[in-house]
Parts: structure tokens; C-alpha cells; sequence
């Protein structure tokens, strides 16, 4: 008779250990935590996590991909909430305050802890569908004549994914209580909106 594979996990120990992973990136430097640290913490052998989760880097996807996916349904929630351009946007800056406030151990891994050059070079840590959220705003209003075409939509996108990134960076290190998300989005909104503004609107 064929022994059992002592690998194999319950979805609840899957569970547990992908909270774990994502406590130790939280709390500690991405290149500071290791497999072993991971598997003295869920009591399991690092072939499992290997089997099951993969690499550190695809570890670290892994875990955080179920929390990204509801991030993504968020923006994408928000982008068809509002009307006018500038209240769509407002409303996935709101849903992104909301959503990293309400969950600090994944923001911390994806602001403090991911080394930054990962998060513009390596596919897996790239936000494609947040990005591609923000983008189809900016390219809509550019059709409507509202925000500038004197800068490429990808552009833009990557100037106020910065502006974003920069605010979580300060959110989380600064000494003061979070802001509440309808005050991040609206401070967000007065620095993006010069920037966005086509001319002739930023004359009006």
C-alpha cells in the first residue's frame, strides 16, 4: 500500500501558513527571511512549502495573491461608481486608502519590505490590473479632452502610482494615526489633479 504524501496540506494549514508568511514579511526585511524561518513558525518541512508555495519569491506572490485579488476587484468596483472623471478616480483612491489601511501587514510587505526595484522590473511584483485600472481612467479622459495628451497614458500612470506609493511610504512610517481614506483620497486627488488636468482646463 501506497504511503501517504506527508506533504500533503489541508486548506486550513495552507491557510495558516500563508498568514504566517505574510507576518514575517510584515514584520522583517524581504531579503531577511527564509524558508526555514517560515517552516520553524507552520511545523512543516521546507519541501513542503516548496511544493506547495514554491520559491521565495513565488512564496511571497502566493501568499499576498488572495489579498491583491480583492484589491483589484476593489479599484475595479470603484472605477464604475462615479460619473465624472475626476470622482472615478477619487473613488479607486479611496477603495486603495481602504483597503491597504484595513490590511497593514500587506501593505507593509508591498511599500516597506519588497525591495522597490521589484515592484517596476519583476512581472510577478508588478500591479498589472491596478495599473490597468488607473490607466483606462487616464486614457478615457483623454479622449474626452479632459486630462492632458501632451503625456502618454502610461506615463501619467506611472506618475500617480508613484504619488501613491510615496503616500503609503509616509502613511506607514510616519508617527501619526492613518488618516481616514476619504482624507488620503482627497489629499491624493489635490496633488494628481494639477498634474492630470488638460491645459485649457487647467486655464478654466
Amino acid at each position: 500500500m501506497k504511503e501517504p504524501d506527508k506533504r500533503q496540506l489541508s486548506d486550513e494549514k495552507k491557510e495558516e501558513i500563508r498568514l504566517i508568511i505574510i507576518g514575517l514579511f510584515a514584520d522583517s526585511l524581504y531579503q531577511d527571511v527564509g524558508i526555514r524561518d517560515i517552516c520553524a513558525r507552520a511545523g512543516v518541512t521546507p519541501k513542503t512549502i516548496y511544493k506547495h508555495f514554491g520559491n521565495k519569491n513565488a512564496l511571497l506572490i502566493s501568499a499576498i495573491s488572495p489579498d491583491m485579488k480583492r484589491l483589484n476587484l476593489a479599484l475595479a468596483h470603484a472605477a464604475h461608481t462615479a460619473t465624472t472623471l475626476s470622482d472615478k478616480l477619487e473613488a479607486v483612491s479611496h477603495a486603495f486608502f481602504k483597503f491597504y489601511f484595513e490590511n497593514i501587514a500587506v501593505a507593509r510587505i508591498m511599500f516597506l519590505n519588497i525591495p522597490s526595484a521589484y515592484l517596476v522590473s519583476k512581472p510577478e511584483f508588478i500591479q498589472s490590473a491596478q495599473l490597468g485600472v488607473i490607466k483606462e481612467l487616464i486614457t478615457l479622459g483623454q479622449k474626452e479632452d479632459s486630462v492632458r495628451q501632451d503625456i502618454d497614458a502610461h506615463d501619467l500612470t506611472e506618475a500617480l502610482a508613484a504619488l501613491s506609493m510615496r503616500s503609503m511610504f509616509r502613511y506607514l512610517t510616519w508617527a501619526a494615526p492613518l488618516p481616514t481614506p476619504e482624507a488620503a483620497a482627497a489629499k491624493l486627488s489635490r496633488l494628481a489633479t494639477p498634474m492630470l488636468l488638460a491645459p485649457a482646463h487647467g486655464r478654466a
